[in-house]
């Protein structure tokens, strides 16, 4: 079986442990292989606990009984069938929150267009997907007319002229061949918006096109805008790799957390810094902090999942 490191191995034992009771904890964790899957690399994982036994799949990280699924090929056969029924499902929705929350009130107006196509049967309801769409790209551009990122503009455009502020985006996030695409991009879509707006003739094919073209456009520009504020990843000082994860263990001794990077590639990891939960939480409104689950290192060091809908599958739980 392939080698597994610490870090991974503590990971997957971590989230395994946090899905059941103290009883049937994970005893055993192996890797058994990766497998890349339209284009998307998964890990696969054995998990022997003190009385079942697990496979462990991720992205997204979700587990299957092997008194359920015997072959590993079985439960990653249904977690890529899962995984495109909750994609469907989160088809107004972006990646993540703080993606989704670069591009909030443009997305509102863009799940409002899904959900006029959800009740569309004529093609003048067809076309109202059209104005809403071209209203979630207007919104878009005025949302970040004056974003700080943007920098001086000598000659803004009109507030409903998304076709000058999108290039003007594109120049300020983007370049090379990116620039090219993503200013073809702004062109095409805007230009689709609008035909779908006054197309009496329009049908639910033009309808749905013309949704995939804005939220791929707002979702490129969301992820854009975070990655002008965020920076770009972090990469190994020792390999180069990528996959630099943080790493944040439990430090009973000091009653705090360690904290460290580790890279999954060659093993190179940071220097561990330990904080101690009073340091940690100094400042802080704690009946805030717990009132919102997922904001902070305590809650990296404890992971929870929420079930999927019990009605269709009782034995799996929704992917983290």
């Amino acid at each position: 079986m392939p080698d597994i490191s610490e870090p991974e191995e503590r990971s997957i034992r971590g989230y395994v442990n946090s899905q059941y009771p103290e009883d049937d904890q994970a005893v055993l964790v192996q890797k058994v292989r990766s497998r890349r899957v339209l284009g998307r690399r998964r890990d696969l994982y054995d998990v022997h606990c003190a009385q079942s036994r697990w496979w462990v799949i991720t992205d997204p990280t979700n587990l299957y009984s092997q008194d359920d699924f015997p072959q590993i090929e079985q439960a990653l056969t249904f977690h890529i069938g899962l995984g495109a029924v909750l994609a469907e499902r989160s088809r107004s929705a972006l990646e993540d929150a703080e993606t989704e929350a670069q591009v909030a009130s443009s997305w509102r107006r863009f799940q409002q267009a899904l959900d006029t196509m959800n009740d569309a049967e004529e093609s003048e309801d067809f076309q109202a997907v059209g104005v809403k769409c071209r209203d979630a790209l207007i919104a878009l551009a005025k949302d970040h007319a004056v974003a700080g990122w943007l920098g001086a503009v000598t000659e803004p455009p009109k507030a409903a002229d998304f076709r000058g502020w999108g290039n003007i985006f594109a120049e300020r996030l983007s370049e090379g061949r990116m620039r090219n695409y993503l200013k073809a991009l702004v062109d095409k879509t805007w230009d689709l918006t609008v035909w779908l707006q006054h197309n009496s003739n329009a049908t639910p094919l033009d309808a749905d096109i013309v949704l995939e073209a804005t939220g791929q456009l707002i979702g490129a520009l969301a992820k854009l805008i975070h990655r002008q504020e965020v920076g770009e990843p972090a990469r190994c000082p020792r390999c180069d790799s990528y996959r630099v994860r943080e790493d944040v263990e439990n430090d009973d001794v000091n009653e705090g957390f360690w904290n460290s990077d580790v890279c999954a590639a060659c093993g190179w990891r940071s220097e561990r810094v330990s904080t101690s939960w009073a340091n940690h939480f100094e400042g802080t409104d704690l009946i805030g902090y717990l009132s919102n689950a997922r904001t902070g290192v305590s809650d990296r060091l404890h992971p929870k999942l929420e079930r999927v809908d019990e009605h269709e599958h009782e034995h799996e739980r929704e992917p983290e």
